[in-house]
């Protein structure tokens, strides 16, 4: 495993490729033989085609232009010469790319980093991972309806083919360990269903930190019998549950086994268990500002070592979980994707991740350094730093690097994440949206000769 002092060792040989002293050449062929992936020795190889990927997802232009210049920059700056402007060789090279190597790159950074993360990162020792979904649009083009169709409330030509995502996000060091997708609506689709999807991305002891979507008897079931704990915003008051014992800090619960859901078989009902128990703990948040004074949380931590003040603590940091949506989708630019098939939506969101992680190594690396938690340095304030160091590492002489990687962490510690417990702001904007009317028919019809008085 890749330790943070040696990722720290490697930044001083950086040679201005992007995240080249955490995701080396070596890790990425790796990668490629164990998905059998055998190439010719050009000038957009694998490698070389990754690096330029994570830089396109990583600059605010997000265009293949922008990528082939920067690394048109990289060659000429190391003396070699320089490539054609020309986008199409990048863009095959791109198509190429197995998305299984990407999301293999991603998945591995992110467990390299939690097996580095110091015990003190963790919550009693263990890992715990955010459950949360989200989702995201894309072209308006056939490929893409078909798989990932728009909303049905909105007219067909007007609106945009949706993907929900659901992600798995470490609460320790903000990296991302596992993404399903699926269309927006429709069966098979529901969060839950996506969960099961990543039961791989999970390891016995860890803990599954959700919102009161997860609090479902047959999915809390099955965690448990793969080890897992959950604890997670209780939904509702369970009929016929009852207090099988009765605690300070919370009551342990006795869950009856719900009715038989459609879709699943005879079968498959009855290799669940007829009864649960189950720890529920009441969290006052009266006086911080939450949206909801009064709640409960359920968990399947029985044990009296971890009191209810534990679990409720555990749960507010839930929160954290969306602010690393927030990056991954604003931040990053990932709510809206510009690749115009589905094949290539899948790529374009673990390039993202996979540039994300990496980000999060390096951000790892610069708490390490300044005694910090992980998830006190901002996000957004690690990727300005970069962006600014990256064409200044790549041109220094290789003895100036190091203290230019020295100065880089030096920025990114010092951006910190404000202590906001509790905040609360209106969900409203208050700059208004410059007037313009809204396109209320295809803009294929829309430009018809007949039609353009309309829109002048």
């Amino acid at each position: 495993m890749t330790s943070l002092q040696a990722v720290r060792a490697r930044f001083a040989r950086n040679q201005g490729l992007p995240f080249a002293d955490v995701l080396t050449q070596a890790s990425i062929v790796d990668v490629l033989q164990e998905h059998g992936v055998t190439y010719r020795d050009r000038l957009f190889n694998p490698v070389t085609t990754i690096w330029g990927f994570l830089s396109q997802v990583l600059s605010e232009d997000h265009s293949c232009r922008d990528a082939v210049a920067r690394i048109i920059a990289h060659r000429a700056a190391n003396g070699v010469t320089a490539c054609s402007p020309n986008t199409a060789s990048y863009c095959n090279a791109r198509s190429r790319l197995l998305t299984g190597v990407l999301s293999s790159l991603a998945r591995r950074t992110a467990q390299q980093l939690q097996a580095s993360a110091a015990e003190e990162w963790k919550w009693n020792g263990r890992s715990v991972l955010v459950a949360d979904g989200s989702h995201v649009s894309m072209p308006d083009t056939p490929e893409n309806q078909a798989m990932y169709p728009q909303p049905p409330q909105q007219p067909p030509g007007l609106g945009f083919p949706l993907a929900r995502v659901l992600v798995l996000l470490s609460l320790a060091t903000g990296a991302c360990h596992d993404l399903a997708i699926a269309a927006y609506e429709g069966k098979g689709t529901g969060e839950t269903t996506l969960l099961r999807a990543m039961y791989g991305a999970l390891q016995p002891g860890d803990v599954v930190l959700a919102d009161a979507l997860f609090d479902n008897y047959f999915l809390i079931c099955e965690l448990r019998q793969r080890g897992i704990d959950l604890v997670a915003r209780a939904q509702s008051q369970r009929v016929g549950s009852q207090v099988a014992e009765s605690r300070p800090d919370g009551d342990v619960l006795l869950w009856q086994r719900p009715n038989k859901p459609r879709g699943m078989t005879g079968e498959q009902y009855r290799r669940y268990p007829k009864t649960l128990l189950m720890r529920q703990v009441g969290v006052d948040a009266r006086g911080k500002n939450n949206r909801a004074e009064q709640f409960h949380v359920i968990t399947t931590i029985l044990g009296a070592s971890v009191d209810g003040q534990q679990i409720g603590d555990l749960y507010e940091r839930r929160w954290e979980g969306e602010v690393d949506i927030r990056s991954i989708k604003s931040a990053m630019q990932m709510d809206i994707l510009r690749c115009k098939t589905p094949e290539m939506v899948h790529k374009e969101i673990w390039a993202h991740l996979l540039a994300y992680n990496l980000l999060r190594t390096a951000m790892a690396v610069a708490a390490r350094e300044n005694d910090l938690e992980p998830r006190e340095v901002s996000f957004q304030g690690a990727k300005q730093a970069l962006t600014a160091f990256a064409p200044k590492i790549e041109a220094a002489r290789p003895e100036r690097r190091a203290a230019l990687i020295d100065a880089m962490l030096r920025v990114m510690a010092y951006h910190r994440v404000g202590d906001r417990p509790g905040r609360w702001e209106p969900r409203a904007r208050k700059r208004r949206p410059k007037p313009g009317a809204r396109l209320t028919q295809p803009r294929a019809v829309a430009r018809l000769l007949h039609n353009r008085p309309k829109w002048s």
